[in-house]
């Protein structure tokens, strides 16, 4: 096992302890829901689609402006570079953060005239300071993990910012504060997280010198240049992943949007496990690329992506064909929305597989993903209103999934052509062929299977989840994986005889 690809995994590995250690938000969301209520709790979930789609401005394109800058930064071991370009971010999304909170305060009457729903001008005033404080984080978090050190977003995104949400929102629920102290309990976990992701900053760089640049520093054009053309790329990606809501809460009801966002909470854990790559792919890809070497960039893309697809499967058969038990969390009057998960789940596991689209805007093609996601939305723009009316949330689930391959395919077929590189490799069909088993293994153990939702659900996903390590291990690691599997094995063996000593 090389040792580049040891570092990956380890990255990799605090990536995604992260996201197990974010498992809690759908605890915050059940929370939300029955305190609140179904009809209440759409309206929240509607109001922060609202806000997260208009975010997408307020951050300008400064994520992977700043993500390719402190990149080239570290590798050269210039801290001052790394700090000057934090600060830019920062001072980006402070500003852009304020007018557009203040576009949204005076248009939130008029978005609620067009929704037909005059109850989300509160929330959607109470929600106007998430995107600058959770903006504001990601700046800081950005410099810490292009060190590759991913503790520390583990710490702020994975363990203080839920907990933070599930205690103050607890608070404001006990208060009787309704949807909007709700919303206003939102923001101020969101604004101290941003202040823990700064004390975390300070460890790796100078946070004084970076509030200073950021107050008294020339604005970088070039910065401000790489980034601009990113916004229409993410508010396209943006809409086009928030469209089928908006039509939802048009032709339905406020219970179809929230059952609609109990679904897309589970299936969006699909995306962040390609997310939790992001680190080690913005770290190693712009390298990669400007390098030109095609067989370094291949290995690296169908590691990656085979990675990806051994974690992401048993969980898209989890959603897929286990629905019933997830949703019931939330309340059994959410099961009728089984079949929209499965939709979804299918979507958001062909975008996980997908990760070699971040060959574009990594590489300067920010405006072909814009155009794929372009492609989408106008699929999107006639499908929801035709399906919506006649199937309800199942129509929108499946204009959404449809929508999301079209988008991800076209932009994967944008980056073979520029890089004449894909990620396919034989020992991605290992997990593939395993997922295939357990699917059939739980729905098989479901089907003989008498009781309630709950133990139907356990047993279930106890058979799917012993025949697909059972599969995995049968078809065999590669040696990269061998490796690990051997590394971890090790540092387990050496963990349990030091405790023996």
């Amino acid at each position: 096992m090389s040792d580049q690809a040891a570092r990956e995994a380890r990255g990799v590995s605090i990536s995604l302890l992260t996201l197990v250690a974010q498992a809690s938000m759908p605890a915050f969301h059940v929370m939300l829901s029955r305190g609140l209520g179904p009809s209440p709790y759409g309206l929240y979930a509607w109001s922060n689609m609202v806000v997260e789609m208009l975010s997408v401005i307020t951050l300008l394109g400064m994520d992977l402006a700043v993500t390719r800058e402190t990149s080239v930064a570290v590798a050269d071991g210039d801290d001052d570079r790394v700090e000057r370009a934090v600060a830019q971010g920062l001072r980006v999304v402070l500003l852009s953060g304020v007018a557009v909170a203040a576009l949204l305060a005076v248009g939130a009457p008029a978005i609620a005239s067009w929704a037909g729903k005059p109850d989300v001008v509160g929330p959607l005033r109470a929600l106007i300071a998430v995107p600058i404080a959770y903006h504001a984080a990601t700046m800081f978090l950005l410099a810490t993990n292009a060190r590759l050190a991913m503790h520390y977003d583990f710490w702020t995104r994975g363990l203080f910012q839920p907990l933070t949400l599930l205690a103050v929102t607890a608070l404001a629920l006990h208060l009787n504060l309704g949807i909007v102290g709700a919303c206003v309990a939102v923001a101020t976990g969101m604004g101290l997280t941003a202040v823990m992701a700064s004390v975390f900053y300070g460890r790796e760089f100078s946070l004084s010198k970076t509030l200073r640049h950021a107050l008294t520093a020339p604005t970088d054009t070039a910065l401000l240049r790489a980034g601009l053309p990113l916004v229409a790329m993410n508010l396209v990606a943006a809409l086009r992943g928030r469209i089928d809501a908006f039509w939802l809460l048009r032709y339905g009801t406020e219970a179809d949007v929230g059952a609609y966002n109990a679904c897309m909470l589970y299936a969006v854990s699909l995306f962040q496990i390609r997310s939790a790559f992001y680190p080690v792919i913005g770290a190693r890809l712009p390298g990669l690329l400007e390098s030109g070497d095609r067989a370094a960039l291949r290995e690296f893309l169908a590691r990656q992506v085979r990675w990806v697809a051994l974690l992401a499967t048993p969980v898209f058969v989890l959603f897929a064909g286990l629905g019933d038990g997830l949703l019931a969390i939330f309340g059994r009057g959410f099961l009728y929305a089984v079949p929209a998960l499965a939709w979804l789940a299918l979507g958001q596991f062909f975008s996980a597989l997908s990760l070699p689209v971040y060959v574009l805007p990594l590489g300067r093609r920010a405006h072909l993903s814009t155009l794929s996601a372009t492609v989408a939305i106008a699929l999107q723009l006639v499908v929801p209103r035709v399906l919506i009316p006649r199937w309800g949330l199942a129509g929108a689930a499946f204009s959404f999934a449809l929508a999301l391959i079209v988008a991800e395919s076209l932009a994967l077929v944008f980056s073979w052509r520029i890089t004449k590189v894909h990620a396919l490799s034989w020992g991605l069909l290992k997990p593939l062929i395993a997922g295939a088993g357990a699917w059939a293994a739980a729905r098989g153990v479901q089907s003989l299977v008498h009781g309630g939702v709950a133990v139907r659900f356990f047993a279930g996903a106890g058979a799917g989840a012993v025949v697909y390590l059972a599969l995995v291990a049968l078809l065999g690691f590669d040696e990269v994986e061998r490796g690990l599997v051997r590394d971890g094995l090790g540092r387990v063996r050496a963990a349990i005889d030091r405790r023996r000593a």
